[in-house]
Formats: C-alpha cells, sequence, structure tokens
C-alpha cells in the first residue's frame, strides 16, 4: 500500500533528467518541498507559477514577526524575551536561506544532473562498492535529518495539544502572540497558522539535507575514482604500460566530471554555508541562556538541529579535504615509472595540476573544516559567558 501511494506522488512530483533510484531516496524531502513550494529541482519551476505560494509565506512571517514583536512589548520575563529574539533570528533566516537557495537554483539542477548521470556510475565502477548500500546510506541520512527537523515541532504540537484536550489553552510558542482572541475558533485558526510556520521554518534542515548528500555521493564516487588506477600488474612489460596508460586517462576524464562538480558545490554554498554557521551560533547562544538557570524541556531539543547544523556543514567540508588528499596520494604511488616515456609528461601534467588545494569556503574566507567548527562554537559559548555576566 506504502509502495502504491509513493509511486502515484512521484508521478507529480518531477526532477531533472530521467527518474531513477536517486530520486526514490529523495522522496520525503522533495514531498515536503513542494508542500511548501521550494522543490526548485522541478523543471517547470519559476517564481511566476509560485507566487500566491511565496506571497502566502510572506504574510505568515509578517504575522508571526509582529506577534513576536508584541510579547518582547508586554513582557519582562528575561527568558521569555530570549525565546522571542530566538523565533525573530529564526525567521529572518530562514527567508534569507531560502531565497538563497532557490537563487542558486540552476546550480542545484546541474549538481542533482551530475548525480544521476555521472556520479552514480563512477560509484558502480568501483568493484569494492556496493551500490545498494550506497543508496540505503543516502536513504538513511535524509530520513534521519527528516526526523531531526520535525522533532522539535511535535514536542510544541503534542504539548500544545494535550493542554487543549485537559481544557487549557497555551500558545503553540509561548513568545508568540496569536493577535486573537483565545476563544474559537480564533484560536484554532492562530494554532494553525503557527503550525504552518513551525513546519516551514524546519524545513531549514531539509537544505542542510542537500548539502550532505551531494557531499556525500561525491566522497563516495572518489572511492570509484581511486579505484580506476588499480591496474594488476602482468609480465607483459608493453600491455601493462598501454593499459596503465589507459587507466590514466579514464582517471583524467573522470576527475575533471567531479572536479567540475565540486566547483559548482562551492559556487552553490559560498554564501548559503555562512547563513547556517551564523543562525546556529546565535541560537545556541540563546539556548544556552535560556537553559543556564533552568531546562525548560519544550526547547532544549531546539539544541540538536543547531549543533546538527554546525557539526555537518563543517564536518562534510572537511571530508572534502580528506578525500582530495587521498586523490592526490593515490596518484603519486600509481605506477608511473613502467608507462611508456611518451606518456610520462601526461602523468607530470596531472600530477602538477592536481597540486592546487581545493575546499570549500564560506564567502568570509573560511575553510569549512573541524578547525572553524571549533571556532564557531568557541566563539557561542564566549558571547554567552558575556550575556550571562550580564544577565547577573
Amino acid at each position: 500500500m506504502t509502495n502504491v501511494f509513493k509511486k502515484i506522488i512521484l508521478k507529480y512530483i518531477q526532477t531533472v533528467g530521467p527518474r531513477n533510484e536517486i530520486d526514490d531516496i529523495f522522496f520525503p524531502a522533495l514531498v515536503y518541498q513542494s508542500i511548501y513550494g521550494q522543490q526548485v529541482l522541478d523543471p517547470r519551476w519559476s517564481w511566476r507559477k509560485h507566487f500566491i505560494h511565496q506571497l502566502l509565506n510572506v504574510f505568515l512571517f509578517i504575522y508571526v514577526f509582529i506577534g513576536t514583536l508584541e510579547c518582547l512589548k508586554t513582557s519582562d520575563d528575561k527568558d521569555l524575551q530570549a525565546e522571542a529574539y530566538y523565533t525573530i533570528i529564526m525567521i529572518t533566516m530562514f527567508p534569507v536561506k531560502m531565497v538563497l537557495f532557490i537563487k542558486s537554483r540552476f546550480t542545484f539542477r546541474d549538481l542533482y544532473a551530475t548525480i544521476k548521470n555521472t556520479l552514480i556510475d563512477v560509484i558502480r565502477r568501483n568493484p569494492t562498492a556496493d551500490i545498494k548500500r550506497v543508496l540505503q546510506t543516502g536513504n538513511r541520512i535524509v530520513y534521519s535529518l527528516f526526523c531531526i527537523a520535525i522533532a522539535p515541532v511535535l514536542i510544541y504540537e503534542l504539548t500544545t495539544l494535550w493542554n487543549y484536550i485537559a481544557g487549557t489553552r497555551i500558545l503553540l510558542s509561548r513568545s508568540t502572540m496569536t493577535l486573537m482572541p483565545m476563544s474559537s475558533p480564533y484560536y484554532e485558526i492562530a494554532w494553525f497558522l503557527h503550525t504552518i510556520l513551525m513546519f516551514e521554518i524546519s524545513s531549514t534542515m531539509i537544505l542542510d539535507m542537500w548539502f550532505i548528500v551531494l557531499i556525500y555521493f561525491l566522497c563516495t564516487a572518489y572511492q570509484g575514482l581511486l579505484s580506476i588506477l588499480k591496474v594488476e600488474r602482468n609480465t607483459n612489460s608493453d600491455e601493462y604500460a598501454e593499459r596503465l596508460n589507459k587507466a590514466l586517462r579514464e582517471f583524467y576524464y573522470t576527475h575533471l566530471k567531479l572536479n567540475k562538480y565540486l566547483l559548482l558545490l562551492i559556487k552553490m554554498y559560498k554564501v548559503s554555508a555562512l547563513i547556517p554557521l551564523c543562525n546556529a551560533a546565535m541560537c545556541i547562544c540563546l539556548n544556552l541562556l535560556l537553559m543556564s538557570k533552568e531546562i525548560n524541556w519544550r526547547f532544549a531539543p531546539h539544541m540538536i538541529p543547531m549543533f546538527a547544523e554546525i557539526f555537518v556543514y563543517n564536518w562534510f567540508g572537511e571530508q572534502i579535504k580528506t578525500k582530495t588528499n587521498d586523490v592526490k596520494l593515490a596518484l603519486l604511488d600509481f605506477e608511473w615509472t613502467s608507462l611508456k616515456p611518451k606518456d610520462r609528461n601526461a602523468y607530470l601534467a596531472i600530477i602538477i595540476f592536481m597540486t592546487k588545494e581545493v575546499g570549500l569556503k564560506t564567502i568570509s574566507g573560511n575553510d569549512l573544516s573541524l578547525i572553524t567548527m571549533t571556532a564557531v562554537l568557541k566563539i557561542t559559548y564566549q558571547s554567552f559567558t558575556v550575556l550571562q555576566t550580564i544577565d547577573a
């Protein structure tokens, strides 16, 4: 029954290129983004076609923004004010992140098409790779981040629903006023509107998911690239030299495709990678401030996606450096001395080309790496201690 339902929905969800197993992996993300008009992998997507979607989003964000400002005006509770500032950061940063994502849609489509048509073939070329396992891992990444994204929202929803059934009407987010009476049907309408916004903001993790899977498939493809250089030696030196030359040519042309993909990835996330780091740093700082006196169990789950955001961007940025370094080492270990003299110049040219340092950098000039991750966390904690001192 589930597979039939999935096939029916997939008929209405278009992506670039012919449909294959890659589209099945991203099914939940594609459906989620389609609901909110963010499914830019559809070649038919345009601002004009989704104008109503975006206009309703703008009105909804303005409504919640005004409601949060109203809470700041009427409350003297410092914890509540901190939570309100957290809400303002989220509803300010999310549109910026989403606009950057949509603006990069043509680059994103090129990357997605490359996964479907090129990277998956390079991965299959690796005799040690289990393509089924690779796809399963990609599927787990999608569902794991999907759960992390909606977990905080579900806690808010279940808490509000429990109180509603018990006869107590509380705000879905206590830092945002409904700007409506707390009587029916206005309370239910406000609850519904806040629910839509919360689930939409949680889709920021879907944007982070795309970053992860784009790099995951590239790193897996690098393993396939390395396997090309593994040529079995035989007694016939001329035949061996010919096979080495053929492997080197195949390596070169495959590496060009992967390098083009990496350059597109760098282009897409040059600005987009900086926004979540700044957003997560500010939100973690406020979370720590909120929970420094008393643990707010409704608010605590927000720490998970924030820490995950900082970790995944920098850890996967580090993976790019590691994999490109592995490729360089594999090329240096290549049996180039067994090549024919005329082919050794081509090998040296490839070596010179490979000396160029390649990595993911943000527009600020910082590499996405574990060093950057520790620096962001350090700055976040320092800001928290300063604010805590002021609060004291």
